[in-house]
């Protein structure tokens, strides 16, 4: 649902759960993360992020990268003339202070400054050596970029390079003087 952004979907498989199953913790997280989605609240998609119950962060990493992204363009046109790199890895998720977490403190400002600059956020620093962002230049370089592995129709298996390598394999066998026959 969080896919197809199908609100009457949505509606639907609401108006089929029992009362205790609207109740549940779990499901009323899947409701604001949604909400916060379709509203582009990237704030409460982050609070919502780090205080997620049993598995809903698992989903939630699948609009990580999407919100973050959001949360840039907004805050490169908000915001002048720059903003402390530790603000914005709060803001953005990179800081979590759960406990049993791997990405809290100096490591989520690591994660957050690498994951900047491959956006085009233009990093500088500050008077007192605080990172910075420079907001006004950062909002014309910012950028998605491409996912590293990706391959358009989702298959890995058709990706170019491993059809030319199969393609180069039949060409060689069909150049030959004697005749092949293809089998499959």
């Amino acid at each position: 649902m969080l896919h197809s952004n199908n609100k009457r979907d949505l509606l639907s498989s609401m108006a089929s759960l029992s009362k205790e199953a609207k109740q549940d913790a779990a499901v009323k997280h899947a409701l604001a993360v949604h909400a916060s989605v379709l509203s582009g609240n990237y704030v409460l998609f982050f609070k919502l992020y780090k205080k997620a119950p049993n598995l809903n962060s698992c989903l939630m990493d699948l609009y990580v990268e999407r919100m973050r992204f959001e949360a840039m363009k907004c805050m490169s046109r908000s915001y002048r003339p720059t903003v402390p790199v530790g603000y914005v890895a709060q803001i953005l998720g990179f800081m979590r202070t759960d406990t049993g977490c791997a990405t809290n403190g100096d490591d989520g400002l690591e994660e957050c400054e690498k994951w900047l600059k491959a956006h085009g956020i233009v990093l500088s620093e500050g008077n007192s050596g605080e990172l910075q962002i420079d907001m006004k230049a950062s909002s014309s370089t910012l950028y998605m970029p491409e996912p590293e592995n990706a391959v358009a129709h989702g298959d890995a298996s058709l990706a170019v390079d491993d059809l030319l390598a199969r393609t180069d394999g039949h060409l060689k066998r069909c150049s030959s003087d004697e005749p092949t026959v293809d089998t499959p």
